[in-house]
């Protein structure tokens, strides 16, 4: 690939950061709400874990970077490591990319009642997935572009959520939803670190994009560490100041305690 069409620290940062934050900052805020605030514990040790991995992938780049990443690493061991890689690997892939267009469906259903019908929303959820399919056979430049793009979107409402809700924060609220999980502090955490593992699928993405990326030696550390942190952190803000508003009095949906703490809405 020639170098103008590789893609810079700020766009490689975007597509690490954008990949862990694609579903998973849609998803995760009301399910961790839900178990209570004791689920930051889950984030943290998640974070740790996820960190470290990106740390290993960061040495990996600067050592010796290889366009992709864990598989071509794991193939440096033995070929039939890296072959078993890399079907587990693309099998992850389709199962999460499929789990992104079930999540997109599920959203858009609110504003379309029609893709509450199974058959409607297959096609959509297909649909969506061929259009990104799409996007990526273009190239490396434009998915840089897209992942930016939507993590920029994404960030806004995120950040607005972490900063402003923080307004209505109450600190005897937050401790009576410390543990909403109806189960003992230890499960509470193990329910919230399987949670919690999901918002960091995509931490290799900018290993496995070493072909694409300009300077990989530099960029792809760099990229990875800061994709990641900036992910953790935002995920930590959003969703322990929602966790405030999940009332362990209100038996009705996520949205409706957040209108009512807010807005004094009737529950």
């Amino acid at each position: 690939m020639s170098s103008a069409k590789k893609i810079g620290l700020f766009a490689c940062t975007g597509v690490v950061a954008g990949n862990m934050m694609g579903s998973g900052i849609a998803l995760l805020p009301a399910n961790l709400a839900s178990i209570g605030g004791i689920a930051i514990w889950g984030w943290i040790i998640s974070i740790i874990g996820a960190m470290s991995l990106a740390y290993v992938y960061a040495r990996l780049a600067t050592k010796n970077p290889q366009q992709g990443g864990p598989i071509a690493y794991a193939g440096e061991i033995s070929p039939a490591f890296g072959f078993q890689t890399g079907v587990l690997y693309y099998h992850a892939n389709w199962i999460g990319n499929l789990a992104i267009g079930i999540t997109a469906v599920s959203y858009l259903s609110t504003f379309f009642p029609v893709l509450n019908d199974p058959v409607p929303a297959g096609i959509a959820c297909i649909a969506i997935v061929w259009v990104f399919t799409f996007v990526n056979m273009l190239g490396g430049t434009w998915v840089s572009r897209l992942t930016t793009i939507g993590l920029v979107l994404v960030l806004i409402p995120v950040v607005m959520t972490a900063i402003v809700g923080w307004h209505w924060f109450d600190a005897a609220t937050y401790v009576a939803n410390w543990n909403t999980a109806d189960t003992t502090d230890g499960h509470a955490i193990i329910k919230s670190i399987l949670l919690c593992l999901w918002a960091f699928v995509g931490v290799e993405s900018a290993a496995v994009s070493t072909g694409m990326v300009k300077n990989p030696k530099r960029t792809v550390p760099l990229a990875t560490m800061l994709g990641t942190g900036l992910a953790g952190i935002v995920y930590i803000a959003a969703t322990q100041v929602l966790s405030r508003y999940v009332s362990v009095f209100c038996n009705g949906s996520f949205r409706c305690s957040i209108c009512n703490q807010c807005f004094n809405y009737p529950r």
